[in-house]
């Protein structure tokens, strides 16, 4: 259980108690860092009047779609170990375990936020009201509030678990060997079996847990009154309404503010020649010069990233819902789907790219062959699909694919059955059941689901490095792209790169939220 000197030294596969003793750590840290500054921006966002919190809002829906590869080249380059030197002082802050937790945690941030507030918002107006009769406002919302939205707030916490412990891109940045990291590590050695070895305690242990929490939520959170789907409501702060927004919004901006400096003062320091002992120096034309080169790079990349994410997206969702109209009721499908799920959030996301990488690949039907003739005819067509990028759209449904299904189980389980009968009576069949009743009562939650999977698929990179085909004409997409240039450090072309990518994300987000005003304007 116990790595030995002669296992570290000559690069084995570490033991197991090593692993989880460092990927429970990195867990735990980053659960402490986000979970209570999360659930506080989720009351004050979601459930009072405070100053700004529609600018809050739209930020923070703005940061989810950034992937966390662009977090690390932000964070690292600014007071991380990569590169020469760091924006903010020439020692590296964030270094190994405590440097990989704090990245996680700002990466989670966003949607400990948007989950936790989400559960805020159901919790049942007239049971507030009638805590009120009783005891203080601040009771009633640690006694009756936060007690309503257990669920989401164990969703929330689950969530940073699972991205936390399948994912090994600040690991690996940092050196810091979790799980994810040791598999990621044994299948560049090309020891795939090690990998998958390897990958077997964190699946078993993630996949257990997520089994007992779905079963104890589903029999301690109490079914929900009518008036959850009402608008819950907004506590008055008074007085304190303009000074709290205020101290928010200089908080966000400046947690904001911090990490795009770094980038901007290194996109910018050009012109310096080593072998002469020249340091660059900083200058506009140098950022303007930087920046313009690293469009013309990013054009094709960004491309195929919407493109991809959009697709896995939508086959995300269609699957999603499928498996959550399915187990509606108990039974054997709910079984499937529920072992399904646990299995998809515990897997790493290296295992995930090998194991999407063996069953899609010809070599396993040209084996199979020599036996049965008949998976000859598979050979090429098994070629030509693992040398194509439906391989990247594949490993981004399954990573998003759990995400997708937990926002919308809750919502396709609501459906009220009175009116699925009531349609049927007007005889409307299963499938007229689910077009004029069940997607018309989910359309909200099919377009959250949808969101998310698109923001998670457009930062895929654990499972998308390992399953992807080789590189064409230079293209590939945003996470790969960044991956392979931070291994050379967040020097000014990554940094140009790392700006042009924020700045193409805030200008579709906003473009967005301008279209979704438009169209919800009577």
């Amino acid at each position: 259980m116990v790595p030995s000197a002669a296992d570290l030294e000559a690069g084995r596969v570490q033991r197991p108690l090593a692993l989880a003793r460092t990927t429970v750590s990195l867990v735990l840290m980053t659960e402490a860092l986000v979970l209570p500054p999360g659930v506080l921006l989720a009351i004050l966002l979601f459930r009072t009047d405070v100053w700004g919190r529609r600018v809050l809002l739209g930020l923070l829906a703005l940061v989810l779609f950034v992937p966390l590869p662009l977090h690390a080249t932000a964070w690292l380059g600014t007071i991380g170990n990569a590169g020469r030197m760091q924006a903010v002082g020439s020692t590296p802050i964030l270094v190994r375990l405590p440097g990989a937790a704090f990245v996680h945690a700002l990466f989670a941030l966003p949607w400990v936020v948007l989950i936790t507030g989400v559960g805020l918002r159901t919790v049942e107006r007239e049971l507030e009201e009638s805590a009120l009769l009783d005891m203080p406002a601040w009771r009633v919302l640690w006694r009756v509030s936060l007690r309503r939205s257990l669920g989401a707030l164990l969703g929330a916490a689950l969530a940073v678990a699972v991205l936390t412990a399948g994912d090994m891109t600040v690991t690996d940045l940092l050196q810091v060997r979790s799980y994810a990291e040791e598999s990621y590590l044994q299948l560049i050695l090309g020891q795939g079996a090690k990998a998958a070895i390897v990958a077997l305690p964190p699946m078993v242990v993630l996949g257990a847990c997520v089994l007992l929490a779905a079963r104890g939520l589903l029999r301690s959170d109490p079914a929900r009154l009518a008036s959850s789907a009402a608008r819950a409501r907004v506590w008055a702060l008074g007085r304190w309404r303009i000074p709290l927004g205020l101290g928010l919004v200089l908080l966000a901006g400046n947690v904001v503010a911090l990490p795009l400096y770094g980038l901007v003062w290194r996109a910018g320091r050009v012109g310096g020649r080593a072998a002469q002992g020249m340091a660059p120096h900083w200058s506009i034309a140098g950022l303007l010069g930087t920046m313009q080169r690293a469009a013309r790079e990013v054009q094709g990349p960004l491309v195929e990233s919407t493109l991809w994410a959009a697709l896995a997206a939508s086959a995300t969702v269609a699957l999603a819902w499928a498996f959550a109209w399915v187990t509606r009721r108990p039974g054997i499908w709910r079984w499937a789907v529920a072992g399904s799920l646990a299995l998809l959030l515990s897997v790493p996301g290296p295992i995930a790219g090998l194991a999407l990488k063996i069953a899609y690949g010809p070599e396993w039907a040209a084996v199979a062959s020599h036996d049965l003739p008949a998976l000859g005819v598979l050979v090429p067509l098994l070629r030509v699909l693992s040398d194509s990028p439906l391989m990247i759209v594949f490993a981004m449904v399954v990573r998003t694919l759990p995400y997708a299904l937990l926002v919308l189980w809750p919502a396709v389980r609501s459906v009220p059955s009175e009116h699925l009968e009531a349609a049927a009576l007007d005889g409307h069949g299963p499938g007229g059941q689910i077009v004029h009743v069940a997607l018309p009562l989910t359309g909200g939650a099919v377009l959250a689901a949808w969101g998310v999977a698109f923001a998670l698929g457009l930062g895929e990179l654990p499972a998308s490095n390992i399953a992807s085909p080789p590189l064409r004409l230079g293209q590939t997409t945003l996470s790969l792209l960044v991956w392979s240039l931070l291994h050379t450090g967040v020097e000014s072309h990554l940094a140009g790169v790392a700006l042009v990518m924020l700045a193409a994300i805030a200008s579709a987000g906003l473009l967005a939220a301008w279209a979704l005003r438009r169209l919800g304007r009577p």
